[in-house]
């Protein structure tokens, strides 16, 4: 099939992403581009995109289902959040879609096999995230969580062929995985808390300690991403000052730092003075601005390492 052909009839739209996928790069090999050209910012922008999307659908339905278990807040706010992350996922999966080329995109050989599994993974996810929704509806409370804990799976197993795809470009899968996975629960510990907050207006007698405790967890995210920003610095001199005083300054540290690590602390910290004192509408329009935070956090520094190769 050829770039820009309809799929043949018969063929279900998630088979057709996943072998349009794997067609990028002539048979199944990394194509032949040079870093030594580097990509633009505008350039990576599609596959930064689809990274952040992905990762505020996994961290999302996993905080959720944490917090659903730990402070019993119920099967409508588990199936609600679901299907949102689903919609997300839908959006995800364009996306992926149309920049399904990742070696162009990064000027960098990519293996295409790899990212088809990352294709085929994400679609499973995306499936998953409707039965999800489907059995919080209607499923026992076993099978329910069942499949909930299928779904995290799925989603988990998505992002690790993200970095299995795109590592290999930038320095090693394990880069990646330092990029990808504390986003992922940045994101969705703010989306989340987010989601959960609107779920007082459908129970307004719910305990105040779901809430409580997504805006703990939002804190340990931030934690965990200084963590790696600090990690990323240190163990990369040659680019360090690129960063920090070179023309990549500007967005390092107004968006990723400014806003995806102080603005952010400092709007969680409100948001938690809100929930202890009950106030649970100044709380959700926090929340509001929590997830433009981070996520204004998050798409800086993923076009950074695809840039730098600097997980942050």
């Amino acid at each position: 099939m050829a770039l820009g052909e309809s799929p043949p009839t018969g063929l279900p739209r998630s088979a057709s992403i996943a072998r349009t996928v794997a067609q990028r790069g002539a048979g199944g090999k990394p194509r032949a581009y040079h870093r030594a050209v580097p990509p633009s910012l505008p350039n990576l922008a599609p596959l930064a995109g689809l990274l952040v999307l992905l990762e505020l659908a996994v961290g999302t339905v996993a905080v959720s289902a944490a917090i659903d278990h730990v402070g019993r807040v119920g099967r409508g706010f588990a199936g609600t959040t679901a299907a949102i992350c689903a919609v997300i996922m839908g959006l995800d999966l364009l996306l992926l879609s149309a920049a399904s080329d990742f070696g162009a995109l990064l000027h960098a050989g990519v293996d295409a096999g790899a990212v088809a599994g990352f294709a085929h993974w994400a679609v499973a996810f995306t499936i998953l995230l409707i039965v999800d929704t489907l059995f919080a509806a209607v499923g026992t409370e076993v099978s329910r969580r069942v499949v909930e804990a299928l779904t995290v799976g799925a989603g988990a197993v998505a992002l690790i062929f993200a970095a299995v795809a795109i590592g290999p470009a930038l320095g090693g899968v394990g880069g990646a995985a330092l990029a990808f996975l504390p986003a992922a629960l940045l994101g969705g510990t703010a989306l989340a808390g987010m989601l959960l907050g609107h779920w007082y207006l459908v129970m307004p007698s719910l305990s105040f300690r779901p809430l409580r405790i997504s805006i703990y967890a939002v804190f340990a995210a931030v934690a965990a991403d200084c963590a790696v920003i600090a990690y990323g610095l240190i163990s990369n001199p040659t680019v360090r000052q690129r960063l920090i005083s070179g023309d990549q300054a500007f967005l390092f540290w107004l968006l990723v730092i400014g806003a995806g690590v102080v603005f952010t602390a400092a709007v969680n910290a409100f948001t938690l003075y809100f929930a202890r004192i009950r106030a649970n509408q100044p709380a959700t329009a926090m929340l509001y601005v929590l997830i433009i935070s981070v996520v204004m956090g998050m798409v800086p520094a993923h076009l950074l390492y695809l840039l730098t190769g600097v997980p942050l």
